[in-house]
């Protein structure tokens, strides 16, 4: 048994407000979260993607190519890219990318029994109504209404003919409907939802944790000011390779080690001359930038300052205000002494714990 799928991956996301398909969450885009679901029943992956994209390289097993005009377009174009050495063919959407492996097995399974079109579908909770011009006009039996999803599987003979017919439809079952082929329903499931708004990403978005420290000696000499979150207290200075900003360093460590980056030394190690009295607020920025280009947000940032001097109290609203500002997050900053115990308690330096928390 040999199984071809195509993953429809052309569209321009208008209503979701750009390509969603190269949105990403947790570091991984809807494409190729769609991509990995589909490989446990697929010998080759076609993929359609928005026509003048650069195509990445393909292989034997993935396949890019350019999709079309329409969705029937982008079908037509991974199908003729997809060759002729298979006895089933899925239909999936780029946009339903968390649809389990295990309903992609059950449409492959109907298709092995010899069904000629099959497609996952999920009863509605809802009741259903229709309307016109604001009225509603008839309510529906909904125990004969369900919602329907992708993976869509044919025999290939079967998804040959509804390309030949160049009819335009939201799926290629309702095309195979009017050619006259029988369309048999397996159990879909919610994982399959379709993203189609940015706001459809929140559900799917789960949130991770990350810790960062910091410390940093109080300069013996007096050196510069200290420096806090790009706010400036006064000398002494704390010894550090950049400006020794172990609040902004401490953000820094806990948004990238929930994103599953590192720490700040990893991106900006302090063996590199350039970085000598580095602004470590705009080294956050880069920071903040590494994490979103992986697909994560900040959602919180809770930071304790340990300090015997100077006293924070009346500024912690300041550096709150600077960092939620830089990142676009809600920041609480507090301040702990460390009541005379070792180091800190004397006075000899400054850390700071956070916890960050992304999306």
């Amino acid at each position: 048994m040999t199984v071809g799928t195509l993953i429809v991956a052309a569209g321009s996301g208008e209503r979701f407000g750009g390509h969603k398909q190269f949105e990403r969450i947790g570091g991984v885009s809807l494409l190729d979260s769609a991509i990995a679901q589909a490989k446990s029943v697929s010998n080759r992956i076609v993929v359609a993607l928005p026509i003048g994209y650069q195509l990445p390289e393909s292989t034997p097993e993935l396949i890019y190519t350019f999709g079309g005009a329409t969705r029937t377009g982008s079908v037509a174009n991974a199908f003729r890219a997809l060759g002729d050495d298979f006895e089933y063919v899925l239909v999936h959407d780029a946009a339903r990318p968390f649809a389990s492996p295990a309903l992609f097995e059950r449409v492959v399974a109907a298709l092995a029994r010899g069904c000629a079109a099959v497609v996952p579908a999920i009863s509605s909770v809802d009741t259903l109504k229709v309307v016109e011009e604001g009225m509603v006009r008839q309510t529906l039996d909904r125990s004969s209404i369900v919602r329907v999803q992708t993976p869509q599987g044919f025999a290939r003979k079967v998804l040959a003919k509804v390309v030949e017919a160049e009819q335009d439809a939201t799926d290629e079952a309702a095309i195979a409907e009017q050619l006259g082929y029988p369309v048999t329903i397996v159990a879909g499931e919610e994982l399959a939802a379709k993203i189609t708004l940015r706001s459809d990403l929140d559900r799917w978005r789960i949130p991770r944790v990350g810790l960062g420290f910091d410390i940093h000696p109080f300069d013996p000499d007096g050196g510069g000011d200290l420096v806090l979150a790009g706010e400036h207290f006064g000398p002494p200075g704390l010894v550090g390779h950049s400006d020794g900003d172990c609040l902004a360093h401490a953000v820094a460590d806990a948004i990238l080690g929930a994103a599953g980056i590192g720490g700040i030394g990893d991106l900006f190690p302090d063996t590199d001359p350039a970085l000598r009295g580095a602004n470590s607020m705009v080294l956050l920025g880069e920071c903040l930038g590494a994490i979103a280009a992986k697909g994560y947000q900040i959602h919180s940032i809770d930071a304790t300052i340990i300090a015997e001097h100077p006293r924070l109290g009346p500024s912690l609203g300041t550096l709150g205000h600077a960092l939620g500002t830089l990142l676009a997050a809600p920041v609480l900053v507090k301040a702990k002494r460390a009541e005379g115990l070792g180091a800190l308690g004397a006075g000899l330096g400054v850390a700071t714990f956070v916890v960050a928390t992304v999306l």
